[in-house]
């Protein structure tokens, strides 16, 4: 059992005094309140998950790194410094686009540590705005207490690499359709726009995003039916996607190579399994990247990976490899979510167009969550694209159980905010082993890596004139 540390006592301390968190009154919670919190959630995260509750994860290390770890310094690195042909070829620069900006001052290890904390704020603020669209305010916070539980989520906030603001900037994408289907107006038309080209130029794979996210957003204006309203809310939303089009050129360089040599999975496993022949990935000269490629180019694009998909060994499910990673990472909560996304379903059944909305921009997780059991070894990285939505159906069961099934109007009932705040209070206590459960810290099941740092220091390029050790990253717990 942990003692309730300064961070956790913090972490109340907001809860108790969160103004207006639960809705008392009838009538909509206030912009500023929503701002507010989507603030807080992106800070919650990062402090609760990635600060504090990553460190259990890491016994011998202070940061997660992979073994393209020196891949990453070489991209910010020489971005810094104007060689823009050293950046790697798997990578948008907008992934690593924190990095860039603070390496000149801080080395480019604690940058990583910034892009991972940017990225990890970016998946708070995306949860949040989520389950608020789905559900209230509690179901957005309650999401980001949920992803606290996740190792997958909190480990983010110590990657030294560009996954965090690949997951980050999705998750965000997400929430900020998820705003525009709920209130369908000018201003949320043009954040789903932004959102969606967000999800075109971090990642090549942001096209499985991408394109579902465009077209719920696209579906909820059209089914206003009413052609003066909907063609300035097409409008807003394409705006941002044609900018996205436009600066594509700039954020995949010209040696980026295409979403299909990216996305070919047998690099992970051809070694591992029995070998089954797959259609060989496209060259760099007729695959998909964004803004090179021509559109027309995308079914195409979409059949190949479907068919990759297809091809996966059956056994890679039932490896050993596979059954580690799960037990040490999900399966002890398998139950706990399986549960709160039911309740959380039910809890919408007042309003099936939610329900829809659901499914509709939660379909990329599912795809990503699947691919990264049947395809990558269940790994803490690939584990991490596809949580996201099992967070958001966490907060969505908190919310049902407290507040009740979701309506077009807050009920005014005060026992309500008690009850809330009190629950809140309780996942708080659990996530932080004051008391004892499957989802503390120190359950023995949860994942415990084993990559000291030996290297760090020496694997990792730095900009002309940056600092040669780090600042920040051995100063952390």
């Amino acid at each position: 059992m942990l003692s309730l540390g300064p961070n956790a006592f913090a972490v109340l301390v907001v809860l108790l005094l969160a103004l207006r968190l639960i809705p008392h009154r009838r009538g909509p919670t206030a912009l500023w309140e929503d701002v507010a919190w989507t603030v807080a959630s992106a800070l919650l995260l990062v402090g609760l998950g990635g600060v504090w509750l990553a460190t259990f994860a890491l016994p011998e290390s202070v940061a997660f790194t992979t073994p393209d770890f020196s891949e990453y310094c070489r991209s910010v690195a020489s971005a810094v410094d104007g060689q823009a042909a050293r950046w790697s070829p798997n990578r948008s620069r907008l992934s690593g686009l924190p990095a860039i900006l603070t390496a000149p001052g801080l080395g480019t290890q604690d940058a990583l540590l910034v892009n991972a904390w940017v990225g990890q704020g970016l998946l708070g603020a995306g949860l949040y705005l989520w389950g608020r669209s789905l559900h209230s305010p509690v179901a957005g916070v309650a999401a980001v207490l949920a992803a606290c539980a996740l190792t997958p989520l909190t480990a983010l906030g110590r990657m030294l690499t560009f996954y965090p603001m690949i997951v980050g900037t999705l998750t965000l994408s997400t929430g900020l359709v998820a705003v525009a289907w709920r209130w369908p107006g000018r201003r949320t038309a043009l954040l789903a726009g932004v959102g969606v080209g967000l999800a075109f130029l971090v990642d090549l794979r942001g096209l499985m995003w991408g394109l579902p996210l465009l077209g719920m957003a696209g579906l909820r204006i059209l089914a206003l039916r009413r052609p003066k309203k909907v063609l300035p809310l097409l409008a807003c939303l394409l705006a941002p996607v044609y900018l996205a089009w436009w600066l594509g050129p700039q954020t995949y360089p010209p040696q980026t190579t295409t979403l299909e040599v990216l996305s070919d999975l047998t690099k992970g496993w051809k070694d591992a399994v029995r070998y089954v022949q797959v259609r060989a990935p496209a060259t760099t000269a007729d695959g998909y990247v964004w803004s090179r490629s021509s559109v027309l180019r995308i079914p195409h694009t979409l059949i190949w990976l479907a068919e990759q998909g297809e091809r996966v060994p059956p056994e890679l499910r039932t490896h050993p490899d596979t059954l580690r990673a799960l037990r040490q990472l999900f399966d002890p909560l398998h139950s706990l979510f399986l549960g709160a996304s039911i309740v959380g379903v039910v809890g919408l059944l007042r309003r099936p167009d939610r329900i829809l909305l659901l499914a509709g921009i939660g379909l990329p997780f599912a795809v990503a969550l699947e691919g990264a059991v049947a395809a990558r070894f269940a790994g803490l990285r690939f584990l991490g694209n596809g949580m996201p939505l099992l967070a958001v159906l966490g907060g969505l069961g908190f919310a049902t159980v407290v507040m009740g099934m979701a309506r077009t109007r807050p009920r005014d009932a005060p026992r309500l905010r008690l009850r809330a705040i009190a629950g809140m209070v309780l996942l708080v206590l659990l996530l932080v082993g004051t008391i004892d459960s499957v989802v503390s810290p120190l359950a023995l099941w949860r994942f415990r890596g084993h990559s000291a740092d030996a290297g760090l220091l020496t694997a990792c390029d730095n900009p002309v004139g940056a600092p040669e050790l780090p600042t920040w990253l051995y100063r952390l717990p």
